[in-house]
Parts: structure tokens; C-alpha cells; sequence
């Protein structure tokens, strides 16, 4: 007699596969086939076959994604580096952001064009967030022609606000009229939490003093590629929450800047101490991207924050200068583009923390050598400071 029973996953196989239960009957029939393969004294006398071309190639792969004295190369999220095809993705600035943490997900989104389905478990944070930057924008009412308009008082702010989230209720409201039904009590919560958040931030934007003009939503890289400094230039697409100027103009060409980026959680504001730690974690890539792209075309000073609940003190953060140090960090960038290799960082299902689905099955490798392999690949995209420094 058996000493265990099948498997729930063995039972599963053998229906899926044959079509039919897996009985008594047939387990023992199996039983006494494996007994019998396993007594046959010719698999002691055969000789081995010589490895597939298939079997060989997984091995050579296998290798060299283990080699950390070696960086990335066509087996870990990378193009072939003596091939001719060299296509150039335009990136979004999210995109860019995520390439120095999850580069492999980028990777696969934009050159094989696949990508996990979206986190549907808690939308609620990603729906406040685009409502919050929906209503923020409304606070600029910009004429034809001109990139700025003029900074309206913290009443009209505030009331801007108050009507552009009061017309997304309307809407629902009109809907559910129509249908016979009742707006649930869980979307009037979600939606007064987005409400209460963009009036908040909207309050702090107009205590912002010596700024007399604003732009909300102003895009950065339609018309091509974007000039991050000499000889480094990126194809991507980007979208500035908020702009503030001293004076009206039709184009940047002089102007003092302060760019604004709006986060919805409890960001807080950007420290040129840790600049460059926070350049490759992410946290200041966007604002410095943007920051660079503004004074190409011609500002003569430009600024940067973060303006989040979290945030205190409403003023620039960051200066141009303060990211003149650290351009190796957008060159590095602009090469991963240029070549399409990248490489793979971090956990693909990590104990703490959230981090996004891989869409195609992929084998998890040791920490340790992903992290050599990224410093030899990508050697100006590594931290300074180790996580347990900064605690």
C-alpha cells in the first residue's frame, strides 16, 4: 500500500492531462510502470546523449545571469550589444522613475510591449491622486498664446478647486439619477478625501509669496527630444503640475522659475544634502528631469519642491545648481535608453513592501549579485549611502 496520497497538484495534472480520474486502479498501474523503469538495468548501461542546443543555451543563460563579475547583458533585460537594432522608446517621466528601481518591469513594457494588469485591490489611491492633480490644474486660466497666466488670490484658488471636484459629483450624481440609484456612501468618502487633500494643497500654493504668474499641466518633450545638458538628450514625455514665474512671457527664454510637483501622500520635501541618494531612489528624478528640460529652453534660474501634506515650509527646494553635480545620473539614464540595456534590480516578490507584478514569468536572482551587476552596468545609478546610514 501507499505510505502517501497523491497530490492535490498531481491529481489536477492527470485529469487536465488525460482527461480523466485518477483512480485506484491507475495509481497502481503507475506504481509498478516507475518500479519497473526504475529497476531497468540498461539506464545504468546507456550512454548519455549529448546536451540539446536548446538544453546548452539555458544553461549559458542560466551562467550568466549568476556572474556578478560581469554587467548586464542580452540574459538580464538588455539588448544584444553587437546587434543593429536599436530601437529608441519614448519614455514617460513615470517610466524613467521606475527604471532606477524596477528596470526590468520598463524594459519588458517598452520593448516587448508587455505589461502586468493594474493593482485593482486598493484603486483608491491612485484614483485620488488623479483627481487631486485633475482639479489642482484648473486653478490656471491662461489666455491663447501665452504659456502663463496670472497668479489668482487664495479665494478664487480655493473656489476653482471647490467647483471643478464639486462637478465630478455632479456628474455621478446625474448618472445614478438616471439609473434610479443611490451614490454609495464609499465613493462620497473617497471623494471628500481627494476633495479635502487638492484644497489643502490648493491653500499652500497661494501662500507661495513673490510670484505673480503660474501654468498648470505644462507639457515637456512634444517636440522632440529633450536637451538635458551637453551631449545628453531624452525622448520622453512629461507633464509639469504646476509652473510659477515673476513675470508674463511667451516662452522661458530669462525667466525665473520655480517648478512645483504635487504628491497626494506624505512625501516630504527634498533636501540637497541627500540629492543624489534621492536623485537614484527616484524621489527628485522627476523635478530634476523637469528642472533640467526648463533651463534648456532658456530659463535663467530655476527651482524646484515637492508640495505634498507633509511639506511645511512652501518655497523652492532645489536649485539648478544643486543638480550640476550630479548630470552623470541623466547621462546614465539617457544610455539605457540609447542602448537598451538595462538590467534587473530589487526582489520580484519582496517580504516588506509593495512592488509591481513582473508580467512574464521570471526567476528571482540573489540580491547581492543583481546589486554588483547594476553598479558594474550602471555605475552612476548607485546609492551613497547604504538604507541602514540613512535611518
Amino acid at each position: 500500500e501507499r505510505l502517501w496520497n497523491p497530490s492535490e497538484c498531481f491529481t489536477q495534472l492527470y485529469l487536465t492531462t488525460r482527461r480523466e480520474p485518477l483512480t485506484q486502479a491507475t495509481l497502481k498501474h503507475l506504481q509498478r510502470a516507475t518500479a519497473q523503469f526504475i529497476n531497468d538495468p540498461r539506464l545504468l548501461t546507456r550512454e548519455s546523449e549529448p546536451p540539446r542546443t536548446d538544453v546548452q543555451q539555458t544553461l549559458i543563460a542560466f551562467n550568466a545571469r549568476r556572474d556578478a563579475s560581469k554587467p548586464a547583458s542580452e540574459y538580464d533585460f538588455a539588448l544584444r550589444t553587437n546587434q543593429s537594432y536599436r530601437p529608441m522608446p519614448t519614455l514617460s517621466v513615470s517610466d524613467l522613475e521606475r527604471m532606477v528601481s524596477s528596470p526590468a518591469i520598463v524594459w519588458m513594457k517598452r520593448y516587448l510591449g508587455v505589461e502586468a494588469p493594474d493593482d485593482t485591490a486598493n484603486p483608491w489611491a491612485v484614483t485620488s491622486g488623479k483627481w487631486v492633480h485633475l482639479w489642482l490644474a484648473s486653478i490656471s486660466k491662461k489666455k491663447a498664446g501665452k504659456i502663463f497666466a496670472a497668479f489668482p488670490s487664495s479665494t478664487i484658488i480655493d473656489e476653482r478647486v471647490r467647483v471643478s471636484a464639486d462637478g465630478r459629483r455632479a456628474a455621478l450624481q446625474q448618472l445614478c439619477d438616471s439609473l434610479g440609484r443611490v451614490v454609495p456612501d464609499w465613493w462620497n468618502s473617497g471623494w471628500l478625501n481627494a476633495r479635502f487633500l487638492a484644497r489643502h494643497l490648493g491653500g499652500k500654493i497661494a501662500s507661495a509669496k513673490g510670484w505673480t504668474r503660474m501654468a498648470t499641466e505644462l507639457p515637456i518633450g512634444r517636440d522632440g527630444a529633450v536637451k538635458i545638458a551637453d551631449g545628453v538628450e531624452l525622448q520622453l514625455r512629461g507633464q509639469i503640475d504646476l509652473v510659477l514665474a515673476q513675470n508674463d512671457s511667451s516662452d522661458f527664454t530669462g525667466r525665473k522659475i520655480w517648478i512645483v510637483d504635487y504628491k497626494t501622500g506624505s512625501t516630504k520635501e527634498l533636501k540637497s544634502s541627500d540629492l543624489h541618494d534621492s536623485l537614484v531612489k527616484g524621489t527628485a528624478l522627476q523635478l530634476g528631469l523637469y528642472s533640467l528640460a526648463t533651463r534648456e529652453l532658456g530659463a535663467a534660474e530655476v527651482s524646484a519642491s515637492i508640495l505634498s501634506l507633509a511639506v511645511k515650509h512652501v518655497g523652492p527646494q532645489l536649485s539648478i545648481v544643486d543638480l550640476a553635480p550630479h548630470t552623470d545620473v541623466f547621462a546614465d539614464l539617457a544610455e539605457m535608453q540609447r542602448t537598451g540595456i538595462f538590467g534587473m534590480k530589487g526582489e520580484v516578490r519582496p517580504a516588506f513592501g509593495y512592488s509591481a507584478p513582473y508580467p512574464l514569468a521570471t526567476l528571482q536572482i540573489d540580491n547581492d549579485i543583481l546589486e554588483d551587476k547594476w553598479a558594474l552596468t550602471h555605475p552612476a545609478l548607485v546609492l551613497e549611502k547604504e538604507e541602514w546610514e540613512i535611518w
